[in-house]
């Protein structure tokens, strides 16, 4: 299960998709767009809804800001698509510059800012050795804003952070990680945060001339139910740190 996992994310991507995406809006699904822009290229200060140009505002006194993935859809269930940008502040491929994730809604044929936040990706200097940890993958999917992250070296990791727009913020509802090396063993979390369902699955990988079961054995499962007291949002899960340990001592991280 597992290892076939990881045969879909190398070189760049662990089970997660990159580049550009383009989806029917009438079959549900939302456009995703990836643009490598330029320092000359100029955003407009407001966008009309109507218009045909694919760029999203630029923020004031903001000019080198560039945009590093946009998806446009409904996350308040108004039935009015929102569009959501995320901004890089420099071209530095080491860089430890905060990235800026905004969220603007409709409103009289333009686009005006609702929610802002520097907490909510990657910056370009932590993915290791497998460089820049976010590949523009944002997508929304039934009203949830999903954005995921993967990195490493020898041993990969990545994971999916899942929101939903309720009681006035965006929560983090689900997380799913994965972590795990070649020849090694793989371990994977899927957590519904809403609920406090929570799947741990260890799996030992077998390659050619080496039975990793033998070190890293048995592979295992466990289901169980973890309520937090309180979901992190959006705007500060960069700041949130959470842990416990399931019933049978595998340590859950967030």
């Amino acid at each position: 299960m597992m290892r076939n996992a990881y045969y879909i994310l190398i070189p760049f991507c662990i089970t997660f998709s990159c580049g550009t995406q383009e989806e029917s809006l009438d079959e549900g699904q939302l456009i995703v767009e990836n643009i490598d822009s330029s320092l000359s290229e100029k955003l407009d200060s407001t966008l009309n809804v109507d218009g045909d140009s694919p760029e999203p505002p630029k923020r004031i006194n903001d000019d080198l800001d560039l945009v590093l993935a946009q998806v446009n859809g409904d996350l308040d269930k108004d039935g009015v698509d929102e569009k959501v940008v995320v901004y890089s502040r420099d071209l530095e491929w080491e860089s430890s510059s905060p990235r800026d994730l905004v969220i603007y809604k409709q409103k009289e044929g333009n686009w005006e800012k609702w929610v802002e936040t520097e907490n909510a990706i990657l910056h370009a200097d932590e993915g290791g050795m497998m460089g820049d940890p976010f590949y523009g993958d944002i997508i929304i999917a039934k009203g949830i804003l999903e954005i995921s992250h993967s990195g490493g070296s020898s041993w990969k990791w990545g994971y999916t952070d899942k929101y939903r727009y309720q009681n006035g913020a965006f929560y983090l509802i689900g997380y799913t990680h994965l972590y795990g090396k070649p020849c090694e063993y793989w371990e994977n979390i899927d957590y519904n945060l809403s609920t406090g369902d929570c799947v741990f699955s260890y799996e030992a990988e077998v390659c050619e001339d080496y039975e990793s079961y033998e070190t890293y054995g048995p592979n295992r499962e466990e289901k169980f139910n973890h309520k937090m007291k309180e979901l992190p949002k959006l705007i500060n899960r960069r700041n949130f740190s959470y842990g416990f340990t399931s019933p049978e001592g595998d340590q859950i991280n967030l």
